[in-house]
């Protein structure tokens, strides 16, 4: 039988990386700025999927941000956590989180991001070794 997509990943693909804050990030009430999260969380995001897909060939089609706390300049740095939340033909959930160097957590997110041919300006089914790579198989 053909598996039920989307498929929920038990040992997901996981990845963090670290992004350097920068003072542009801020805004006039001296916290970086809300919108500059989703930049964050793109630096973090591309270089997850970089293992797998290329970046560049991908597009976002839904995200939902929840802010949970307020990031100073003087935090310096952010780890941003990346995780294949569940995996459907073309499509990938992940679930996103920033941080702060004291692992309290700045920004949740859920992203669904389609992987992207553009020669034929549509979605592409994800191959056997990169379902197998973000399925943590």
């Amino acid at each position: 039988a053909l598996p039920i997509y989307p498929r929920r990943v038990s040992e997901p693909l996981r990845r963090t990386h670290s992004v350097p804050l920068r003072w542009r990030d801020t805004d006039a009430l001296g916290h970086v700025n809300h919108a500059v999260m989703s930049s964050y969380l793109e630096v973090g995001r591309d270089a997850m999927l970089l293992a797998v897909l290329d970046p560049n060939l991908y597009v976002i089609v839904r995200m939902e941000m929840n802010f949970r706390a307020e990031l100073l300049l003087s935090a310096g740095e952010v780890t941003v956590e990346t995780a294949v939340a569940s995996l459907g033909t073309s499509s990938m959930v992940l679930d996103e989180a920033v941080r702060d160097p004291h692992g309290t957590v700045i920004v949740e997110s859920r992203t669904t991001v389609v992987q992207w041919d553009p020669t034929a300006r549509s979605s592409r089914a994800f191959t056997a070794g990169q379902r197998s790579v973000l399925l943590g198989d």
